[in-house]
């Protein structure tokens, strides 16, 4: 598990309040689908550091070859079981079996809006819902199979112009902006960047175009 990976980066004005108050009013557009197209990740926020530059934790996919999306960082979530109630029961369902971590309700901080997939394969018909919670000193992480690291990374690193990168994509025939982890060899893209850059974008604060 890896906590700050990439140091402080430039000064924060988010706190965990503004991210209160903004997913209190705020209303997400849902994208209606069947439910075996549909899948729920966890985008937490953990103030247990700091209230004034709290850290988002994500998730390194373990790596399998049959897998093109393993290896990548991600917010912790999959795809909805014939079981769960709704999206927000698999958000909270996948973030305990993947990283050990029980979300409250009281945790809940709000929703964003439901991406598609896109670029073909069966993430292409898929509707993935983002949920946001709120923690305090989640310090402790338990990855099962599925997940090779657990890293937690300040709000003003993910913001800081010097980790902001482009990743070659050639079936998609364009490049996709990310953010780097680390010394670079991990990378912040794809559907994960996208749903990072509507929550910022909802605080005020923009990342590059996706």
């Amino acid at each position: 598990v890896t906590d700050g990976l990439v140091g402080k980066g430039t000064p924060s004005v988010i706190g965990i309040q503004n991210i209160q108050a903004t997913f209190s009013e705020y209303r997400p557009e849902i994208i209606r689908t069947k439910p075996d197209k549909r899948a729920a990740v966890a985008l937490i926020v953990d103030s247990g550091h700091s209230q004034h530059d709290p850290e988002i934790v994500f998730i390194e996919r373990a790596y399998h070859a049959a897998d093109p999306w393993s290896g990548q960082m991600a917010f912790p979530g999959g795809r909805c079981d014939p079981q769960d109630l709704n999206p927000l029961e698999t958000a909270c369902r996948e973030t305990q079996e993947e990283i050990g971590v029980d979300l409250l309700a009281t945790d809940r901080l709000g929703r964003l809006d439901d991406l598609q997939g896109r670029h073909g394969g069966r993430s292409r018909e898929m509707v993935i819902s983002c949920f946001v919670f709120g923690t305090h000193g989640v310090d402790r992480f338990s990855p099962n199979h599925e997940v090779a690291d657990v890293i937690t990374l300040p709000i003003s690193t993910l913001l800081d112009p010097s980790t902001q990168t482009e990743v070659p994509w050639p079936q998609a025939g364009r490049v996709f902006p990310g953010i780097c982890v680390g010394a670079g060899e991990r990378v912040i893209w794809g559907l994960t960047y996208r749903f990072l850059l509507r929550f910022f974008s909802l605080l005020g604060h923009f990342l590059p175009p996706d």
